[in-house]
């Protein structure tokens, strides 16, 4: 392993292991398991330079498209750092990478508020209100789902077809066909919406697609630190 890498590594284990968070495998990505949703810390690489960014986002667990379904992606939250190179002087890249730890736990402490849905509802529905609705494609989705999840299902339904506007106005950026947001919407048709006939049946589509996911992450080594039989309506 790389010096610049030990050193990021052993930075996180002393700042983010005793809350609870576990490292990815042997990746430089850092998680803290809330049920119906992950949150990821992460110190990017860069192809250019030995050194790391800074990124702490929620991954919401209910299904997207089938790529995003296999990884983690940012449903909520951003790089927090730009780049931190590492010159050669380990005792400066160790502070500035412990700094970066601290910060990412902030960003854990503050998203496990998430647990609570009427929170992590109010905090979607800032970011549906307040930028562009191009901005992150996935915003008006995410919200739709947490409604869904939560029992609010006439908002959740508004929301949804909502979505399903602008997902359909997506297939051209200009004269560029983005084939995936077409299959996506195809299959919001025929796989989602089917669901939307009452709260109880919606509810359980958004579980069992959380459960899916669940299941998908804990068969694999890197996740073996996943709850395997956690509560997801706690």
């Amino acid at each position: 392993m790389r010096q610049h890498d030990k050193i990021i590594n052993a930075a996180a284990k002393k700042v983010l292991a005793p809350y609870g968070l576990f490292r990815q495998g042997t990746s430089r990505t850092w998680l803290d398991d809330n049920g119906y949703f992950i949150t990821f810390v992460v110190f990017d690489s860069s192809k250019w330079s030995k050194g790391s960014f800074l990124g702490v986002g929620i991954d919401f667990l209910w299904e997207k498209s089938e790529n995003l379904n296999a990884v983690f992606s940012y449903s909520y939250g951003e790089r927090e750092k730009e780049f931190c190179e590492y010159n050669g002087n380990d005792d400066e890249f160790q502070i500035k990478m412990e700094e970066f730890a601290q910060l990412g736990l902030q960003k854990v402490v503050e998203y496990r508020k998430f647990k609570d849905m009427d929170y992590a509802k109010k905090c979607l529905e800032q970011n549906v209100l307040n930028t562009p609705k191009n901005r992150r494609f996935w915003e008006v989705y995410d919200l739709a789902m947490i409604c869904f999840l939560m029992g609010d299902f006439e908002n959740g339904v508004k929301i949804f077809e909502t979505y399903l506007d602008i997902l359909k106005g997506s297939f051209y950026v200009g004269d560029v066909y983005i084939e995936w947001h077409e299959n996506f919407y195809n299959h919001c048709i025929h796989h989602i919406k089917p669901y939307l006939t009452s709260k109880e049946t919606v509810q359980k589509m958004v579980l069992d697609m959380i459960k899916r996911r669940r299941d998908f992450f804990t068969g694999k080594p890197s996740f073996q630190k996943m709850n395997k039989d956690i509560d997801l309506l706690f």
